[in-house]
This record gives C-alpha cells, structure tokens and sequence, in this order.
C-alpha cells in the first residue's frame, strides 16, 4: 500500500461507508477491481467531488459475526487502516451509537478524526442494513485532529448458503482536508484494503 494511499484510508468505510438511490434508480457503478473475491466498483458522486465507492465480498462466517466486529470499536485498531482510536461515546439503544474515530495521517496532512452515528436495521428476510452518516458537531474538537464534516455510508449484509454476501456503499465530502484529486487516485485501493484485513481478521486468515 502506497504510504498517501495509508494516510487517506480513513476515507472508505467509517463501517460506512454512501450516497443512497432507490433500487428503480440507474446505477452508474464502475469496476474498478477484481482480485481475491473482492470488487470495488466507483460512480460519481452526487455530494461532492470525491468519487462513491462501492465494495462486495463474500464470508464464510454468519451475519452476526459481521455484525459484532463492525460494532466493537475496541477493536478496530487491529484491521481498519490507520485507524489510531475508536470508542463509543454513547449508546443510544442496542440498535443505534453514537461513535468516535481517529486516524492518523502522514506529515503534513492533520490526523483525521470523524464522529459518526450507526443505526442498525431490523433484519428483513436474511438480510441486513447498518447506515452511518457524520455527526461532526456532537462533540468538541479532538486536539488538533481534523474532522470530517460530510460522510454517510450503509452496510447490506445477506445471510447466502455457507456464510454472508457483504456489500459496503460509502460517500465522503472531505471538505478540502484531503485534496479531491489525490482522494480519487485511492478510492479503489483503501476499500480494497478495507475488506482484505477485515476478512482477515473476521476469518483469522492471513491476507
């Protein structure tokens, strides 16, 4: 991984990821890659200038697996990229957080740090939704941190035979803390690298 590409990589999935349209909508998605059961498609984004992100993996593991790694935020230090801290702030029910990353970033760029509210849906059928969108005015600064202003991202978890179908959607407007052009150039490789550890991690499987 690219040492630029490492220090924009909190802008994939804050678990998420988006800019939502309905299923009756036409969706522009390009692949942009293919590789170890992994595909990252990317459109245009309808927010901003950095481009949507698109990512799909299959896990032989249950819905509830997923669900439990991409809620514990204790632990996201050991498979998000760059992520330096991640905690709760508050637990609004046992369906909907409030949380808060930080992640580190390479001289010169600011480490990076996002406050985000998680809502997890009721499953329907086998399948199910978590949506996550900034709340960037929940909190006070974080020492020197930059916060991200705009972010809204959705995860889609489907129950398949032998294990679950994970799809992440996640839109970003950086606000001028990372360049749109150098943001662009790592929207395919930093959810690639997103799914690659977390599969990593959930399977105990090395990439």
């Amino acid at each position: 991984m690219y040492k630029l590409g490492r220090g924009v990589a909190f802008m994939a999935a804050f678990v998420l990821l988006s800019s939502f349209r309905t299923s009756t909508e036409k969706e522009d998605w390009k692949l942009g890659e293919d590789k170890d059961g992994i595909k990252i498609y990317t459109r245009k984004s309808e927010q901003g200038k950095i481009r949507t992100s698109k990512a799909e993996m299959y896990l032989n593991v249950s819905t509830a697996k997923v669900l439990e790694v991409l809620s514990d935020f204790n632990g996201y230090s050991k498979w998000f990229p760059d992520c330096q801290e991640a905690k709760v702030l508050k637990k609004i029910s046992d369906n909907e957080s409030i949380s808060h990353l930080i992640y580190k970033t390479p001289w010169p760029l600011p480490n990076v740090d996002c406050v985000q509210r998680i809502v997890v849906d009721k499953p329907i059928k086998d399948t199910t939704y978590i949506h996550v969108h900034a709340e960037p005015n929940y909190i006070g600064p974080s020492g020197s941190c930059a916060r991200v202003k705009q972010m809204q991202g959705s995860w889609k978890i489907v129950a398949v035979p032998g294990g679950v179908f994970v799809t992440n959607i996640y839109s970003s407007d950086m606000g001028g803390i990372v360049p749109a052009w150098l943001a662009n150039t790592q929207v395919v490789e930093i959810p690639f690298n997103i799914f690659c550890n977390m599969r990593a991690y959930i399977t105990g499987k090395k990439k």
